[in-house]
């Protein structure tokens, strides 16, 4: 039977869930301020969920998501912000994976990047092609790697 480390083909950092919250929320305000717009924003905090490559080590594994959206602008455009995060990703150490159309009937335009340093992936899609125009946005997903807990809090 494989371990863990051989499922996911690395071995997982060991932190404390809330501190990996508390970084991909960082994160995700960064995104926010790469992209140079404001407008509503969706989505509250960063949150923890189970690694299902661990397998029956659910409780010990974990990743951490932060999925939110950004809408209604009173500054800036959708294709700004799209633009902005083309150009300040990379400068800011964001090696990005995929850029462009999104691979179903829609083709919204797609960002998929990875930082290789945190090893926090991130997703962006402009999604303009909704039945009202009013309610064009940009989804926004920032996610960790399968991070394992500290010892007393796998318990």
């Amino acid at each position: 039977m494989q371990t863990v480390e051989q499922r996911l083909g690395y071995e997982p950092r060991v932190s404390a869930p809330q501190k990996e919250e508390t970084t991909v929320d960082g994160v995700s305000g960064q995104i926010l301020d790469w992209m140079g717009v404001s407008g509503k924003r969706t989505g509250g905090r960063a949150g923890e969920s189970t690694c299902f490559a661990s397998g029956k080590e659910i409780d010990e594994y974990y990743t951490v998501s932060h999925i939110w959206s950004i809408y209604d602008l009173t500054e800036g455009s959708y294709r700004d912000a799209m633009e902005n995060l083309r150009e300040q990703l990379p400068k800011n150490g964001w090696k990005i994976t995929e850029d462009g159309p999104a691979n179903s009937s829609a083709k919204q335009p797609q960002i998929v990047a990875h930082h290789p340093q945190s090893e926090h992936t991130f997703f962006a899609e402009w999604q303009w092609k909704r039945p009202d125009p009013r309610n064009e946005l940009i989804y926004i997903s920032v996610d960790s790697r399968c991070m394992k807990k500290p010892q007393a809090e796998a318990e």
